[in-house]
């Protein structure tokens, strides 16, 4: 948005300039004080006299809007020279789910808020509408509309207008007004929130008399104190077993922050995995207790959950495989939705070692050949040839040319019995986690998501495992893969480097 008014910008390279360096494939990503006051100038740029004008009633008025499934945005512009130049801005939320859920009836909405939010500008006068949703240009020849519908085509009737399709990726403007705003929040929370918080931190040790005690201990140098409590910057560290874990005072504003943290920002797991997401990082006194309420109540996994049962009688599970890439779990899962690329299905590749998983997109009417082939490419080619492949009986699984191909890798079929699909309980089970994860990020409209599948990926195999006690990347790759909840603390653990005789040693551990 800001590069396309930077012509009405004076000097906006200039100011833009410790933003733009921030995109450098070469450059840490570091919010300096600079780039704020870089973000602020821009922002107060563009709602001021420098980007708008005053409206001239000699010139026609353009209207661009654009609607998600969030909300509405809206620009009203005129002609400067060769380029559009705004006089206001509309932004509003999206009135209802319903109507979110339909494209044609969310861009008539957006058109018909503006309208009335400029009537003082519009009404009487030929002017035009632009927008990325070209079957607006039929609304009076829809033969059934609903109430809603009937109501807002009589209000636009009253406008003289031309309305011109502009192709969604030049409608910029209205696009980013239309944004979900919590979207949009990552350089504004990023800007100065980290001070806040130690801020809040500080203000709170003083008002809580466990922590208010520690720190009397620590500044009167009692020996037991010190032993596990640390002072660093203004902020009290619990410091037990070479790792500094944050002493978080009696706040429930603050506690319900690093519990969000933990648990709504590495995308809605179990008690299980938030809590080692915890321990590592903070303490207070009562936290796991708290920590098993705030995800018991936790609205999302309240709505996207179910309830579960542990299964009944005594199982018997396949024997565990030697080491990692030796035995892998494979199945498909139908998601009943056809995505905007033609997918359907996923396939689901698992090494029952290490619980390492590999979902792939695929379609619907994928051959057994294709099958094949995704296989080679998605896990053969990064992980080699596996010793026994567990899958059920899919027509695709025993069909001449999977076996055929399974013998000339050398790899044994095990295939589950018709009525017991618990035998390939790993997959199962990784089926059900896709679906649990795709829920929180999918829109409305469910057709994006192949288009998430990489991130559930990802969240799966960076979260801790029940059954192995570590993430899936640490124990298959055999170092933990860096993740956004780092960045929070500073480094406080020491990990060995590949190669040393201690990596090695600690990488069998985890094997054993």
């Amino acid at each position: 948005m800001c590069g396309y008014y930077r012509n009405f910008v004076n000097n906006y390279s200039t100011v833009a300039s410790p933003l733009t360096d921030l995109t450098r494939l070469d450059t840490l990503w570091d919010l300096s004080d600079e780039c704020e006051g870089a973000f602020k100038r821009l922002k107060h740029a563009l709602m001021n006299h420098e980007v708008l004008m005053v409206p001239d009633p000699q010139k026609p008025f353009i209207v661009t809007t654009d609607a998600s499934q969030y909300g509405i945005g809206a620009v009203l512009a005129q002609q400067d020279g060769k380029k559009l130049r705004p006089i206001e801005y509309m932004s509003k939320k999206m009135l209802s789910k319903k109507l979110a859920k339909s494209t044609y009836e969310g861009e008539l909405y957006a058109l018909y808020k503006a309208l009335v939010h400029w009537r003082h500008f519009l009404l009487g006068r030929l002017f035009y509408v632009m927008t990325d949703h070209q079957t607006l240009k039929w609304i009076k020849t829809k033969p059934a509309l609903s109430d809603a519908l009937k109501r807002w085509i009589e209000v636009i009737d009253q406008y003289d207008f031309k309305l011109e399709y502009l192709k969604g990726e030049y409608n910029k403007v209205a696009d980013v007004l239309s944004r979900r705003a919590d979207y949009l929040g990552a350089l504004v929370s990023d800007f100065g929130v980290s001070k806040e918080v130690t801020q809040s931190l500080v203000g709170a040790y003083q008002e809580d008399p466990v922590t208010m005690n520690v720190m009397r201990e620590l500044q009167a140098k009692d020996k037991v104190t010190e032993s596990e409590f640390v002072m660093v910057d203004g902020l009290l560290y619990l410091d037990k077993t070479s790792v500094k874990r944050l002493v978080v005072p009696s706040s429930e504003r603050l506690c319900s922050l690093f519990l969000g943290e933990c648990h709504d920002a590495t995308r809605h797991f179990g008690y299980k995995k938030t809590s080692v997401n915890l321990v590592h990082r903070f303490w207070w006194p009562g936290m796991l207790d708290d920590e098993k309420k705030y995800v018991e109540t936790c609205q999302v996994c309240q709505r996207d959950k179910p309830q579960t049962q542990a299964p009944l009688g005594l199982l018997k599970p396949l024997p565990i495989p030697a080491g990692p890439g030796q035995s892998v779990s494979m199945d498909f899962m139908d998601t009943l939705v056809t995505s905007k690329s033609g997918k359907r299905h996923i396939f689901v590749i698992i090494d029952r070692f290490t619980k390492y998983a590999r979902p792939v997109v695929m379609p619907e009417t994928a051959t057994t050949d294709h099958v094949i082939k995704l296989f080679q490419d998605n896990w053969v080619c990064d992980f080699g040839l596996p010793k026994t492949i567990v899958s059920d009986r899919d027509v695709r699984f025993t069909s001449e040319l999977w076996k055929k191909t399974a013998e000339q890798m050398g790899s044994q079929l095990h295939m589950t019995s018709g009525n017991h699909p618990e035998t390939n309980g790993q997959a199962e089970q990784m089926n059900r986690v896709v679906q649990h994860l795709l829920r929180h990020y999918i829109k409305p409209s469910q057709d994006d998501w192949d288009e998430k599948l990489p991130l559930i990926a990802s969240l799966y195999n960076n979260g801790i495992h029940s059954s192995i006690g570590v993430s899936p990347n640490q124990l298959h790759l055999g170092w933990k893969p860096i993740s956004a909840i780092e960045f929070l603390l500073p480094e406080n653990r020491s990990f060995a480097t590949p190669g040393t005789l201690e990596y090695g040693v600690q990488y069998e551990k985890l094997l054993q």
